[in-house]
């Protein structure tokens, strides 16, 4: 045999076979081995098992190892793991025969690259001891899987779905960040009817996962109803409703959807109820009371404050639930047995029944007046006679008693007389015995006539319809008869004086109208020329005015008299001449003199007798359009009439005109043709 190996072994096996009590001998595995095995595999350490390792004519071999490793004959098998490519040789990393105390697995946990295992550390796996993953280490440190529950429970409850999600951690988490929180909807869409039962919108889009989903269990979750996953604050009163017959999940709000207290309860609320919050009957939070709530009477949540007065009939027999009707309700009076008429209608319910826990509305007394009412009389007349002055029902004021029933019945302006200006009142007040024969009786002290008129009675003048202005008075009877002006004047304006006085009116005209008489008006008396029918036309005026020497022509006839008899001058000083009042309307400021009538009168100022051929110099051709002052700018007197005093500056500069012997315009022009010359001495050269 070549190998020599191989001849000890087949020596060996001859002397077992000759004598097997001598493979037991001491020393003979010795004699063969090259060294003690392994702790690890103390057990094959005898020479009967030498090839459990050790294959005849090929040594250890990979596929003795992997007999007795299986997890190693799996990973390189399946390659994977950390032996997937290291299949070939097992000696060359785990040497034998080296004694009890050698380590089989030569491993430097400072310096091991576990990535070559196919399962890189990194993020929170790579702070971790080895023996955190690998329990049975350093004894063995493969089998161990890959997959995250492995190591990791489960706590989504990935075994009650059937959806691929929760069966693959890294799809939501990775050993970076195992936080998944918030997930994206590229990943799960809760919506998504594929991915979940429960689409989540409105007030639910903004509740955290683990607010629902606790201790992040995903299945199964119930979500059928909605105290799964709330509490029922109403202590199961609404055990046969749906929350959601009631309440929404939108936002902002969870309480939201409007009540429909009307249909779905047996009390629909009108009026001032509409307006209450549902806190007000029903409480709230955990001790709010819905159902059931008693509501058959008034009573049943609001005070009786007539306390008991109108049992047993409720509250809404008198009061209705309109809004702001509840304490304004007007009761109808008509339904008890005082009907209210006149005034007593406009009295409020507290005038007669009082206000609050006090007031008293069953058994209140009303068959006499006195019931209610403070006798003011001091029992003067009968108690039950108050109907025979008064008018019952609330007409209580003496405005409605008809003073006819009397002596004196009241017309014209008495009606409008309050009681007291004729009766007094309180203490001194007199309804019986008063003097009325004449109007002195009462009115003596508002007589505003002295014992001039004493002997007439007041109905002479006055009667009860209108006091003022008296009765239309007989003036012709005084001699002194009323006309014009004078008939549209009061009384008072000429009876002047306290009373006034009538029998002392004098008829002068300055006795009533001196201090009307114009400054420095002329002397006389005033009739002379006035009239009472218009002051302003006196006699004088006009026509008239002729008597002073200066009669009223033309616009003269039309001035104010104030227009030249100046208010504050004498009317005598007014001049006769035209410049004494026009002096500053002077046009010609004074030139032409004063003797303005020689060319204006008074008709038509503007149309004057003045012709310009009396001064000379008649005006022909353009001179006849030209304005006065074109020639006349420096005033009226020594004008000059020659051509070249005004035309100096209009001669053409030429040989001819500069000639002295044509200095004369007029030698050749004529104002009907001036621009048509005619030279006395032929044609020019």
């Amino acid at each position: 045999m070549a190998d020599p190996m191989k001849r000890l072994l087949l020596l060996v096996c001859a002397l077992l076979t000759l004598s097997p009590a001598l493979a037991g001998a001491q020393g003979l595995g010795g004699f063969v081995s090259p060294g003690p095995l392994a702790e690890d595999h103390a057990d094959l350490d005898t020479i009967l098992k030498c090839t459990s390792c050790h294959e005849p004519g090929a040594g250890v071999t990979p596929a003795r190892c992997m007999a007795c490793h299986e997890r190693v004959e799996d990973q390189v098998q399946t390659r994977t793991g950390f032996h997937a490519n290291l299949g070939d040789e097992c000696a060359s990393c785990h040497g034998d025969h080296k004694g009890r105390d050698f380590e089989l697995v030569q491993l430097s946990e400072e310096t091991f690259n576990h990535q070559s295992t196919g399962f890189a550390l990194t993020g929170e796996h790579k702070p971790l001891e080895c023996n955190e993953c690998h329990q049975d280490a350093p004894e063995d440190y493969t089998g161990l899987e890959s997959s995250c529950e492995s190591c990791h429970d489960e706590p989504h409850g990935a075994g009650a779905s059937t959806r691929e999600l929760l069966n693959n951690c890294r799809t939501c988490h990775d050993a970076d960040d195992w936080d998944a929180l918030p997930i994206a909807l590229s990943i799960f869409d809760h919506n998504d009817s594929k991915q979940a039962d429960y689409p989540l919108h409105d007030a639910h889009d903004d509740v955290e996962c683990d607010s629902c989903h606790k201790e992040t269990k995903f299945v199964p979750t119930v979500a059928e109803l909605c105290t799964d996953c709330h509490d029922d604050p109403h202590r199961k009163q609404f055990a046969k409703q749906q929350c959601t017959d009631c309440h929404t999940d939108r936002k902002p709000d969870w309480n939201v959807r409007p009540w429909d207290h009307d249909k779905r309860t047996q009390f629909a609320l009108v009026g001032v109820h509409n307006d209450v919050s549902c806190a007000s009957c029903h409480g709230k939070g955990a001790k709010a009371q819905y159902a059931p709530l008693p509501h058959e009477r008034c009573s049943t949540c609001h005070e009786d404050v007539h306390e008991g007065q109108f049992e047993p009939r409720d509250c809404d027999s008198c009061h209705q639930q309109v809004a702001d009707g509840f304490e304004g309700m007007v009761i109808d009076h008509d339904e008890t047995n005082y009907p209210l008429r006149n005034a007593h209608q406009e009295v409020t319910c507290e005038d007669c029944h009082g206000e609050g826990p006090a007031a008293t509305f069953a058994g209140l007394p009303f068959a006499d007046c006195a019931d209610c009412h403070e006798d003011r009389h001091d029992a003067r007349f009968a108690p039950d006679a108050c109907q025979d002055c008064h008018v019952t029902d609330g007409l209580w004021d003496v405005d409605a008693f008809d003073h006819a029933r009397t002596q004196f019945a009241l017309v014209g302006a008495h009606v409008e007389v309050q009681c007291a200006e004729c009766h007094g009142e309180g203490e001194e007040k007199v309804l019986e015995g008063l003097d009325y024969a004449t109007c002195r009786d009462c009115h003596s002290d508002d007589n505003p006539h002295d014992e001039s008129v004493a002997e007439l009675a007041c109905t002479t003048c006055h009667d009860e319809n209108a006091w003022e202005p008296p009765l239309p008075f007989d003036h012709d009877s005084t001699g002194w008869p009323l006309i014009a002006k004078h008939a549209q004047a009061e009384c008072e304006d000429c009876h002047v004086g306290e009373g006034p006085r009538f029998d002392q009116a004098e008829t002068a005209c300055e006795s009533c109208h001196e201090d009307d008489v114009p400054p420095n008006h002329y002397e006389g008396v005033c009739a002379d020329c006035h009239k009472p029918t218009d002051w302003r036309d006196a006699t004088l005026g006009r026509e008239g005015h002729a008597s002073t020497g200066f009669a009223l022509l033309g616009m003269h006839s039309v001035l104010p008299c104030d227009d030249c008899h100046g208010p504050a001058e004498p009317s005598s000083t007014a001049g006769p001449e035209c410049i004494d009042c026009h002096l500053d309307d002077d046009p010609h400021r004074g030139l032409l003199g004063t003797q303005c009538g020689t060319c204006h009168e008074e008709k038509d100022w503007m149309r004057t007798t003045f012709r310009h051929a009396q001064t000379g110099f008649a005006l022909r051709g353009s001179h006849r359009v030209a304005g006065c002052d074109d020639c006349h700018a420096a005033g009226y007197p020594g004008t000059p009439a020659d051509c070249g005093s005004c035309h100096t500056f209009d001669a053409p500069g030429d040989a001819l005109h500069r000639d002295p012997l044509t200095r004369d315009c007029d030698t050749c022009h004529r104002p009907y043709t001036w621009e048509d010359a005619n030279f006395p001495h032929g044609e020019l050269e």
